[in-house]
């Protein structure tokens, strides 16, 4: 009887495809907490960031369920500033989603470039 169990508990152990996809469906479910979506599919943190790292394919999965969620989310949040008329919410939502429309606090510079080379490069030349 003890070998019949441990041939059935075999015929339905997930393969590793199986796992990932299994995973990548509770990470969507769980809204992203990696430990609630190991636990749904009875795997460690680790062995979920193996695979991240090791399978190209998988990483790509895991950012397409990451952006899903970002979108889903920031639906919601353009819906509760829109409909509560949520001040705080539209004017951080205005902030962050609009700023090429001026809605900025602040203004950024790109300081990938050196000023004083920059300066030079703009100088003439000197010919003699």
């Amino acid at each position: 009887m003890y070998w019949r169990e441990i041939k059935m508990a075999q015929k339905y152990r997930l393969n590793t495809r199986q796992k990932k996809a299994k995973f990548l469906k509770a990470l969507d479910a769980r809204m992203l907490n990696v430990t609630a979506a190991c636990e749904a599919v009875e795997i460690s943190r680790s062995i979920a960031y193996k695979w991240k790292a090791n399978d190209p394919d998988f990483a790509e999965k895991w950012k397409e369920v990451e952006e899903s969620f970002y979108d889903k989310l920031e639906t919601t949040m353009f819906a509760k500033a829109l409909t509560e008329h949520d001040n705080t919410m539209l004017i951080w939502l205005s902030k962050t989603k609009m700023k090429h429309r001026g809605y900025v606090e602040k203004v950024e510079q790109d300081l990938s470039i050196n000023p004083f080379e920059k300066l030079m490069q703009e100088l003439p030349d000197d010919e003699e």
